[in-house]
């Protein structure tokens, strides 16, 4: 399972995150950050595949894709 973190601190709301995302794993919020902009957000986890493109397109490094380490019992 992936996560995905974005900073609305440094989001400007240009959307290429959602407009690339290969599995549609992003939406544009319909609310606003609070640089009066609206953020992407991750409303699909199940299809998130990892693949980081979103974090690579992003023009302002707001968004971070982290990998949750599996414990082996």
């Amino acid at each position: 399972m992936h996560t995905i973190q974005i900073d609305e601190r440094w989001c400007k709301g240009c959307a290429l995150c959602v407009i690339y995302c290969p599995t549609r794993a992003l939406e544009v919020a319909a609310r606003f950050s609070p640089r009066g902009v609206h953020p992407p957000e991750l409303v699909r986890v199940e299809r998130c595949n990892g693949c980081r493109l979103c974090e690579l397109l992003c023009p302002d490094f707001a968004i971070t894709v982290t990998e949750e380490s599996r414990v082996h019992a």
